[in-house]
């Protein structure tokens, strides 16, 4: 059900401002409105905090920052299960400590990612190092620096050609002209696709060689080093070695702050906490000495949180019952609860909506168990979240809702695995058959789909047309609430009647009979008035779907609106879906036990056996889980919730500490 709202105005002193604030954050629950005109009539101004809440997120990336880094180098150990154990909760008391201690954990944060960017940079350093040696490697035998460039007389080369040469070669190639001047070489390192080579010749001539060398694939050497080549890598492989030292060093700086780890989390939660309350001053209103801020509240608590600001910070509270944009709370009972996220996953409902979620629970829970089915997997499924639920208290609420979903959604697969005689598909009598020669078997309370697929198909139109009936009934309370008698009847009673009348009405079609199995039709009477229904609700449809139009236009209108009759028929025949994936979780089952069984009983058949079957049921209870999820919530969102549900609704969005690793809150 929707939480009634009442809106709520306080007024106080501007010294009190931000107390009050900090106040209604740790209750978390005012819903806080943009400053309106009203403020502003009467001298109220906005004030603008974004360099306020600029720094506070810089100083929450900075421990952010410094939380990542520990993580790295100081990881703690985490189990599996870990994540569901929710934030940790803290005292007024444990707040306040902490926050004395915020300008000492902000230095060490900024200190910790100081190291971790002189860690960086020193392995950037140590990367160009080995670039350096890498290009040095081919000349490592070379005992002048490649920047020599000679003596007053001879001229030194220092280069490379693009393939393998030997000295006596390269010279052959050189001297092909007779006129070539003379030329001293030698060759430092010849790979297959690269020589290099140290060359000199006479000062004088030194241009004319280096073209002549240039003409047979010779190129100057880019000299990234000075220095003999390898004293320059004895020089490189000790500045490697000190630049390791120095990240030794400051890792080991970083990994002496662990235990500052919590004080981190809580600085960053604590900036969040900090840039959301000046948001919510710039939606406060204020003058020289006073300030007003305005928003909605559940109105079972508005007493005491009135009663709360007037004693505690002398404030004056105003509250209303009514408002325009007021949001959208929903609360349930502890069966329905849970599937609250389903509903606010499509839309929140709007005003004059009602909340379908009590409604849309049942359906829900009958469903997935249908399209599951088995009463093994249910089993499982019910033990699983229930141990996470009872092990994991400070869980947070969406995941808790969650798992206590899937639990009675496997409560709702082993009731169904029961009735259809489905445990692991058919592992008892293929368990019995294969290793104690003697099979056992677990008859249905109800019957088998696999062998009687037609019943279980007529059994899912049915579920299906109860369920899109119930959706079409909201739709008529919610006119009839909002006082639309032209809606009730338009879009909920003549439809009640074409289709109930048309479906009733088959109970007299020889075909459909045959089909469904049912050898006693209704009596003629009860079909002819079927027939003579369902012809008033299309009648009706056509003509009063939009009577505030003109004749023609209401025609039209109305023959576009009972055109709609087919969506009807592809809405019920969309609960096929309920005996196809039901038949699929037992089938797979099946399967699997088969292979696992080929190898027959014994020791070997055994373990081959449990291996197929833990594998096998693991994967099929997995993928048969997820597809009964997403068919479950299709048919709520497109078949169910297109009869009646509009949406649009504002969610209820308190103000509060909307942190990462802690919480705060306290109670009225």
């Amino acid at each position: 059900m929707k939480v009634p709202m009442s809106r709520i105005t306080i007024y106080g002193t501007k010294k009190n401002r931000k107390a009050v604030l900090e106040f209604l954050q740790r209750q978390q629950c005012v819903d806080i409105s943009e400053s309106d005109a009203e403020g502003a009539e009467l001298g109220f101004v906005s004030m603008n905090t974004n360099d306020s809440q600029s720094e506070f997120m810089r100083e929450k990336t900075i421990a952010e920052r410094a939380i990542n880094i520990l993580e790295e180098y100081v990881p703690e150990k985490k189990g599996l299960l870990d994540s569901l154990n929710g934030r940790r909760i803290l005292s007024t008391e444990e707040y306040y400590l902490y926050v004395d201690d915020i300008p000492e954990m902000m230095n060490i944060a900024q200190r910790i990612n100081d190291a971790s960017d002189e860690i960086a940079e020193r392995r950037g350093r140590i990367v160009r190092r080995l670039t350096e040696l890498d290009e040095m490697q081919p000349w490592m035998s070379l005992d002048v620096s490649p920047s020599e460039d000679g003596t007053r007389d001879a001229a030194c080369f220092v280069g490379t050609f693009p393939e393998e040469l030997s000295e006596q070669s390269l010279l052959e190639r050189y001297y092909e002209d007779e006129n070539a001047p003379a030329l001293h070489a030698e060759i430092v390192n010849a790979l297959p696709q690269q020589t290099c080579v140290f060359l000199m010749c006479s000062k004088k001539h030194a241009a004319e060689c280096e073209n002549r060398l240039r003409a047979i694939g010779y190129s100057r050497m880019k000299t990234t080093f000075d220095g003999v080549p390898a004293e320059r890598a004895e020089q490189i492989r000790r500045e490697i070695a000190a630049l390791e030292s120095e990240i030794k060093t400051l890792e080991k700086e970083i990994a002496s702050y662990k235990g500052t780890a919590s004080s981190m989390r809580f600085m960053a939660d604590y900036y969040a906490m900090r840039t959301e309350k000046y948001k919510a001053l710039s939606r406060l209103s204020q003058r020289k000495r006073v300030f007003m801020i305005s928003g909605y509240v559940p109105s079972r608590i508005t007493p005491a949180l009135a009663a709360a600001l007037e004693h505690e910070y002398d404030a004056a509270v105003e509250t209303e019952e009514t408002g325009d944009d007021v949001p959208v709370l929903l609360e349930n009972g502890r069966l329905t609860e849970p599937v609250e996220g389903i509903v606010k996953t499509f839309s929140m409902p709007k005003r004059g909506e009602i909340d379908p979620t009590g409604i849309m629970a049942f359906f829900y829970y009958i469903m997935f168990g249908m399209m599951l089915s088995d009463a093994a997997y249910g089993l499982i499924m019910t033990l699983g979240c229930l141990f996470a639920l009872k092990k994991f208290k400070n869980m947070e609420s969406g995941m808790r809702k969650t798992l206590k979903m899937f639990m009675y959604c496997g409560i709702s697969t082993m009731f169904w695995g029961v009735m259809f005689g489905s445990y692991f598909g058919d592992v008892v009598p293929t368990v019995s058959r294969t290793f104690f020669g003697n099979e056992i078997t677990i008859p249905p309370l109800w019957f088998e789909p696999v062998k009687d697929p037609m019943k279980m198909l007529m059994f899912s139109f049915a579920i299906g047309i109860v369920h899109l009936f119930t959706g079409l009934g909201i739709k008529l309370y919610q006119c009839i609430k909002a006082k639309d008698w032209a809606a009730a009847f338009g879009d909920a009673i003549f439809w009640f009647m074409l289709v109930g009348g048309g479906i009733l009405y088959l109970f007299r079609v020889d075909m459909f009979l045959s089909i469904a199995g049912i050898s006693k039709p209704i009596p003629p009477a009860l079909g002819t008035a079927a027939a003579v229904c369902a012809g008033i609700g299309a009648l009706g449809i056509l003509l009063f779907t939009a009577p505030k139009n003109k004749m023609g236009k209401r025609l039209a209108k109305g023959a576009y609106s009972l055109y709609g009759v087919t969506s009807w028929l592809s809405d019920i025949l969309s609960y096929s879906r309920l005996l196809a994936l039901g038949l699929a979780t037992g089938v797979i089952a099946t399967v699997f036990n088969k292979m696992g069984s080929m190898f027959g009983g014994g020791v070997v058949g055994a373990i081959i056996f449990v291996i197929v079957f833990v594998v096998g049921h693991t994967m099929n209870l997995g993928i048969n889980a997820l597809g009964a999820y997403v068919h479950t919530n299709r048919l709520q969102f497109v078949e169910f919730f297109g009869k009646f549900f509009e949406g649009g609704g504002r969610e209820f969005q308190p103000f509060a500490a909307h942190t990462k690793y802690y919480k705060f809150k306290e109670e009225l």
